[in-house]
């Protein structure tokens, strides 16, 4: 009878030990568990010197030109420096892409609003001077109610403002396929990021604020 008293008294107290050793387990299992769902939604620090274009290293200067805006004057590369610049390629009878660039490039407009002209320019430069004459991008901008420059001049100074820029210019009549190329400009004139393909004007707008606070 004591014998069994005895044995009954070792089970008990081995299911509490157990019942115990279970509890915490979970606990620590549970803790562990939101730990890692925390660390999985929060998202790693992005380095304040990286870009969401591809950064050019070292920094490349601007290639130099002498074109003729919708307004009638020329600007030079040189015209741009002290402020930042996000240049980019379109013509006005594109049916596809540029558009969409043009979209883009209002609503970072819209967006920097108060900063236009002073501290951050946006420039187009055109890939058919042949059609996209001062008095014709006078009215797209006119029509799109945009505050940027858009360049023109003759087709051979162009070709060669195309070159410098490594872009691809082929026109096949109505349409002219070319490279989606854009470039951000530091306020010393130096091509500090590049972007191929169309890139979403939040990506845009990250860099350009990445040089306007971040440095």
């Amino acid at each position: 009878m004591l014998k069994f008293r005895s044995n009954v008294g070792t089970v008990i107290t081995l299911l509490i030990l157990a019942a115990v050793g279970a509890y915490y387990w979970g606990m620590r299992q549970s803790s562990r568990s939101v730990l890692d769902e925390m660390l999985a939604e929060t998202p790693p620090p992005i380095p304040n010197d990286v870009f969401l274009g591809e950064q050019a290293i070292p920094p490349i200067p601007l290639p130099e030109f002498d074109l003729i805006n919708y307004t009638g004057e020329r600007v030079k590369n040189t015209d741009l420096k002290g402020r930042i610049v996000l240049l980019s390629f379109a013509y006005t009878s594109c049916p596809d892409t540029c558009p969409v660039m043009f979209g883009r490039f209002l609503n970072i407009q819209k967006e920097l609003a108060e900063l236009m002209e002073e501290e951050v320019e946006l420039v187009f430069i055109s890939v058919d001077p042949e059609v996209d004459t001062p008095e014709r991008l006078a009215a797209h901008a006119k029509a799109m109610d945009a505050i940027w420059y858009f360049l023109t001049e003759d087709l051979s100074v162009m070709q060669e403002v195309w070159a410098s820029f490594r872009l691809f210019v082929e026109k096949e009549d109505p349409t002219v396929n070319h490279s989606n190329l854009s470039y951000l400009i530091d306020r010393q004139g130096l091509i500090r990021v590049q972007y191929t393909g169309m890139p979403p004007e939040s990506a845009f707008l990250a860099d350009i604020n990445k040089l306007l606070y971040g440095e």
